[in-house]
This record gives structure tokens, C-alpha cells and sequence, in this order.
């Protein structure tokens, strides 16, 4: 079997689902290879809970994706999500080393290296740092400040942090599957990449990567990054409830949520009944569908309350002309974005992944995006050559330009502060 070195692996471990998707590079385009999927077991709240179940379904996602494609995989850009998400604004200047010295990338990397290191509590690891904008003198906000000339360079960055175990955990989990870590890196970030136009950054929209255990969001306005935080409700809490009030099993819950669910109560008939077995005698039980339907409403209402709440919290609620975008297992369910409509007053829609050339139809579906979205930043990573965390920000913006075009089928003193 050939080794993965040349090749971009994307590893996305949903607490539903374990997903792998491995793709190649020809002429600047993505070629699909492979991809490998298992179930997901050992998680709870969005967070490992025991990390031999998820060992083992890391290994059988990736044996599946090396048989599929004849190939032996080493290293990943690994997803991270969970309510444990969070993301602040930090400030941090350089003092350049002479008097109308040239910027140049160096000292852009020592501005956000500095940024990456802000104290943060001992509970939280930064693991993305995300450009906002520059300053040259104080003189106004620049984009790209490499070859202006000056005696000092500010900038802003959202720095993603998540909790340190959750964080250590999938580290070590990957690691005793025998796969190096490239990267590790938000999901719904991951999956904006793949879902996401250019345009959309700039007049203002949100991802939400809707998974199991948690729901992952990413706002973009202005081509910035405005938030990155994660929700503690998700697919899971859907299953809980409708097993409890039915008096059902999770897995007939599950199945019943997917052949005959709906957000949206007013489009259900009245006079239509579902059948679930019971719990204790395993019995036919008749249920108005309304009643489904109802529970399920209730809970999509409470989770985008919740995201309306970050929305408003930064100021953006009525500002996002892109609207929101669903991503992950749960955008499946139907009526979501009706109910995301009702709920945010904005427009929604499905989140389907990128493309890409000899991409399957059967992973065109939202459940896939962040994997595909992992892709993409492993390719960029190995276009510039960087695997180091603190050089990433140099090339996020190349991720915006690239997509749009395959999607047609810094020495000196340094301070930061933190800002809420």
C-alpha cells in the first residue's frame, strides 16, 4: 500500500459518527481517493467519555478509508467540537525593529505567536487563532500589512480555545491509533470551508455544524470571523426525548425521528398515527404523529433560542443577510430550516460539501461537510508548507479565494489583551 504523505486526510470524529475522507491534489484541484466511516461509541455531552469505544471506532474509520483506497494513512487534520467551544478577541502589537522598517511575514507570525499565547485559564487551550484586521502606525485598519513600512503593527485575532482535557483527549485517542496530528481544528470552521461562498463571509452568515452531543457555530460578517462557540444541545437530546415521552428505546426513537420526524408541527396531519414498539414488552404502540412532531419542535425552538442568544450577544442578529447555514447529521432532520426560520427570522438552507472531483453522491449529503472542510485546510496547510499552528492565519484567507474557484464544476516587543 502507498502512504498517505502526498495525499490530504480529513478525520472528523462526530459522537455520532466517525468519518475519513481522503483526497489528492492535480493541477490545484482536490481529487477524491477514499473515505471510511464507523459508528461512533464512547462519548458523552460532546466530549470523550471513554477513549477505548472511540479508539476503536478512529481505527475502523480509517482501516475502511485505507482499503477503499490502497493506502496506508499516517497523519490527519483532525476536527475538534463541543459545547466546551469558545472564542475571544485578542489585541497584540509589535514594535518593529527599526525606524519605517518593512513588514514582512515574520513579523506578522511573532504578532499572532504572541496572540496564541494570551493567558487563558488553566482549563483551556487555544487552538485556532483566526485574523480580524491590522493597524500600521495606528492609522486605520489594513488587510494585509506585509510590505508597508512603519514603526509599529497591531492586530486583532479571534482566538478559538476549547477545554484542555477534551482537547488532550482526542489528541490521544488519534495518536494511539497510530495517526500523527496535523492539525487540529474547529468543525463548524472545518465545515464553512466546504459550504461556504466567499460572498456569503462578507454580507454575513452562520454555520451551524449540528451534530449528536452539540451543535457547532461559526459567524462570519465582513469576511471576518465574529464567533466561534459551541452549543450543548444536539442530536442526542432530540433521541432522549421523544424516547421518554413515547415510552420507546433510543435506537426506535432514532428510527422513528428519521423516517417520519418533522420541526415543524403545522405541517403535520392530524389524522395521521405513528407506530413505535414499548419499551418494557416490545408491544405496538400508536402515537398521534403530531405528538412527534410536537417534541421535536420544541426542542429545534430551544436550540435556535440558544443560538439567537450568541447572535444577539455579539451584535449580529439582524445583520446576516447570508442567512444560516445547516451542516452535520441533524441538518438532515425535516422541517429544520423552516423552524430555524421561524425562530431567527432569517433565511436558512442545507449545507451541502464542496464538489469535488470523483467525490461519491453518496457522501453529498451535510453529514460530510466537515470532513470535507478538513480536507481543505489540510490542502492549504501543504501549499504553504506550515504545519505549525502559529503560521496558520497567513493562508485561512487563500481558503475563501480557492474554494470559490473550484466550486464551478515580525520581530520586536509584544503585548496582548484580552477582550471579552
Amino acid at each position: 500500500m502507498a502512504k498517505s504523505n502526498g495525499y490530504f486526510v480529513g478525520l472528523d470524529l462526530g459522537s455520532y459518527r466517525t468519518r475519513c475522507l481522503v483526497a489528492v491534489e492535480e493541477d490545484s484541484h482536490l481529487r477524491f481517493i477514499s473515505h471510511g466511516s464507523a459508528p461512533s461509541q464512547g462519548w458523552a455531552r460532546g466530549v470523550i467519555a471513554d477513549q477505548e469505544p472511540v479508539l476503536a471506532s478512529v481505527e475502523a474509520a480509517i482501516e475502511e478509508a485505507e482499503r477503499n483506497g490502497g493506502l496506508v494513512i499516517d497523519a490527519a487534520v483532525v476536527g475538534v467540537g463541543g459545547g466546551h467551544i469558545s472564542s475571544n478577541v485578542c489585541h497584540s502589537y509589535v514594535n518593529l525593529p527599526a525606524r519605517g522598517a518593512e513588514i514582512c511575514s515574520e513579523h506578522v507570525e511573532n504578532l499572532f505567536k504572541a496572540a496564541s499565547q494570551a493567558p487563558l485559564s488553566d482549563d483551556r487551550t487555544v487552538i485556532q487563532v483566526v485574523p480580524l484586521e491590522f493597524t500600521v502606525d495606528r492609522q486605520g485598519t489594513v488587510k494585509n500589512p506585509r510590505g508597508m513600512k512603519g514603526r509599529r503593527l497591531d492586530g486583532h485575532a479571534q482566538l478559538v480555545s476549547a477545554a484542555a482535557h477534551a482537547h488532550s483527549n482526542i489528541h490521544a485517542v488519534v495518536n494511539r491509533a497510530g495517526i500523527v496530528v496535523e492539525e487540529t481544528v474547529f468543525e463548524a470552521f472545518a465545515a464553512a470551508q466546504a459550504v461556504l461562498e466567499e460572498q456569503e463571509r462578507e454580507l454575513g452568515v452562520a454555520v451551524a455544524d449540528m451534530g449528536s452531543g452539540s451543535v457547532d457555530l461559526v459567524v462570519y460578517l465582513e469576511n471576518k470571523l465574529w464567533l466561534a462557540t459551541g452549543v450543548a444541545i444536539g442530536g442526542d437530546h432530540f433521541i432522549n426525548d421523544v424516547a421518554e415521552v413515547m415510552h420507546t428505546s433510543r435506537a426506535d426513537a432514532e428510527m422513528l425521528i428519521q423516517q417520519c420526524g418533522c420541526a415543524v408541527v403545522d405541517e403535520t396531519p392530524s389524522n395521521v398515527s405513528v407506530e413505535v414498539p414499548n419499551l418494557l414488552d416490545g408491544q405496538p404502540q400508536t402515537y398521534p404523529r403530531r405528538l412527534l412532531n410536537g417534541i421535536l419542535q420544541a426542542r429545534a425552538e430551544e436550540l435556535f433560542k440558544m443560538m439567537g442568544e450568541e447572535l444577539r450577544r455579539i451584535g449580529v442578529h439582524d445583520r446576516l443577510i447570508g442567512g444560516l447555514v445547516l451542516t452535520g447529521g441533524l441538518a438532515a432532520l425535516a422541517g429544520g430550516c423552516d423552524a430555524a426560520e421561524d425562530v431567527l427570522d432569517c433565511s436558512a438552507r442545507i449545507g451541502l460539501p464542496l464538489r469535488i472531483e470523483g467525490l461519491p453522491e453518496e457522501l453529498d449529503q451535510p453529514g460530510w461537510a466537515t470532513a470535507l472542510g478538513l480536507v481543505l485546510y489540510g490542502q492549504r496547510l501543504r501549499l504553504h508548507g506550515r504545519g505549525r499552528r502559529e503560521k496558520a492565519r497567513d493562508w485561512l484567507k487563500a481558503i475563501f479565494r480557492l474554494r470559490a474557484g473550484q466550486h464551478s464544476r515580525e520581530r520586536g516587543t509584544t503585548r496582548w489583551q484580552m477582550k471579552a
